[in-house]
C-alpha cells in the first residue's frame, strides 16, 4: 500500500515545480528575494494562487522564506534561472507539456479523442525552443561516451539525421578533426541549435540542412554519407514510417559505411530496461503511433532497405546503439 501511495502521488510535488518553471518565477526570487504579491505582479498572476504555490516550494526545500520574502535556495540557481548553462528551465517546461498530454493517456489507449502530442515540439516556436534545449539537457552528458563508441575510420563525411542541439555531433567532431560534419533537422530545430552551437569550437565544420525526413525526399545536394548517425529520433514514429525513412536514407549512404541508431531499446519481451517500458508509455501519450522498440526492429527495416546487421552494444539502460551497414559493392 505504502509503494501504490508513493507512486500515485508522485505527480504532486513534480507539478508544482513544473508549473513554477512555466510562469519563469524563479529568477525573480535571486538573491534576496520577493514577497508573494510582488512575483504575483511579475508574472501577471493572482497573489492568493503564487503565495500558495510558493509556500508549496519552500515545504519542498527549493525556496527559503523570510517573513513575506520567498528565495531561491543558492544551489539551486544556476539550474532554474533562465539563461541555465544545463538548460534545465526548459527541460521543466517540455516536461510540463509532457505532463498535459499524460493527463489523457486513458483516453489514448481507448482511442478517445485527445490533444496531439508532438506536433507542438516541431511545429510551435516556443514549444520547440525548450524542446531542443531540454534535448541537450538530458543528452549533453553521455554525448561523449556515446561518441566514443561510433566507429569513424575511413570516415570522412557524417550527418546526424534529427541531430536537435547538435551536441552529439560536436561530440563526434573533437574525434576527427577532418570529419566534415552534416546536421539535418527541421528548420525551427536548426535555429536553435546555431545559437546552442555559436561557440562551439567546431561550429565552423558544421553544415546545416533543414529537411524533414519523414516526409520530404532528400535535398538534390546532400553528398554521400560514410555515416549517418541518428539518435532518439525512431521512437516518435510508427513502425511503417521508420521503415520508410531508413529506405530513404539508403541511397545517402556510401558503400561500406554505415547508420547507427542511438535509442532507448526496449528487450524483446518489451518490460526491460525499466526506463525503456515506461518511456514507451510516454510515447504513447506524446504520439500518434511512436514507441520503445527492440533491436532486431530496428535492424529488420535495415534489411529491407538493403543493409547489412552489425553487432548493437548497450551504454547504459537508455542508450542502446544499433549498427548497420551498406555493403561495399
Amino acid at each position: 500500500m505504502d509503494r501504490l501511495e508513493k507512486i500515485s502521488n508522485g505527480f504532486i510535488e513534480a507539478k508544482i515545480l513544473l508549473a513554477a518553471a512555466e510562469l519563469k518565477l524563479f529568477d525573480g526570487l535571486v538573491g534576496e528575494g520577493k514577497t508573494a504579491r510582488s512575483v504575483a505582479r511579475a508574472i501577471g498572476g493572482r497573489a492568493h494562487g503564487v503565495e500558495i504555490l510558493l509556500d508549496a516550494l519552500v515545504a519542498m526545500e527549493i525556496l527559503d522564506k523570510c517573513g513575506d520574502a520567498y528565495r531561491l535556495r543558492d544551489e539551486y540557481v544556476e539550474h532554474l534561472t533562465e539563461g541555465s548553462p544545463t538548460h534545465y528551465p526548459s527541460l521543466l517546461r517540455h516536461r510540463n507539456r509532457m505532463l498535459r498530454h499524460w493527463a489523457w493517456l486513458e483516453d489514448r489507449i481507448t482511442g478517445t479523442d485527445s490533444p496531439k502530442g508532438y506536433r507542438s515540439v516541431l511545429e510551435d516556436e516556443g514549444a520547440n525552443e525548450d524542446f531542443i534545449r531540454a534535448m541537450y539537457a538530458v543528452g549533453h552528458a553521455r554525448a561523449k561516451s556515446v561518441a566514443e563508441r561510433v566507429d569513424l575510420e575511413g570516415a570522412r563525411t557524417l550527418a546526424d539525421i534529427g541531430g536537435g542541439p547538435g551536441h552529439y555531433l560536436e561530440a563526434l567532431a573533437s574525434r576527427s578533426p577532418e570529419l566534415e560534419l552534416w546536421l539535418i533537422d527541421l528548420p525551427l530545430s536548426l535555429s536553435v541549435a546555431r545559437r546552442l552551437l555559436a561557440s562551439s569550437l567546431v561550429r565552423d565544420r558544421i553544415h546545416t540542412v533543414a529537411w524533414n525526413v519523414y516526409d520530404e525526399s532528400p535535398p538534390p545536394d546532400l553528398p554521400r554519407f560514410d555515416v549517418i548517425f541518428i539518435s532518439q529520433l525512431l521512437h516518435g514514429e510508427p513502425p511503417e514510417r521508420n521503415a520508410a525513412l531508413l529506405r530513404r536514407l539508403y541511397p545517402l549512404v556510401s558503400p561500406g559505411g554505415q547508420l547507427i541508431v542511438h535509442e532507448n531499446v526496449v528487450s524483446p519481451g518489451r518490460t526491460e530496461p525499466r526506463a525503456a517500458a515506461l518511456f514507451a508509455v510516454n510515447m504513447l501519450a506524446m504520439t500518434d503511433g511512436g514507441r520503445t522498440y527492440t533491436e532486431d526492429e530496428m535492424l529488420s527495416w535495415g534489411r529491407d532497405a538493403g543493409f547489412a546487421p552489425e553487432p548493437g552494444e548497450r551504454i547504459d539502460e537508455r542508450s542502446f546503439l544499433v549498427r548497420m551497414r551498406k555493403p561495399a559493392a
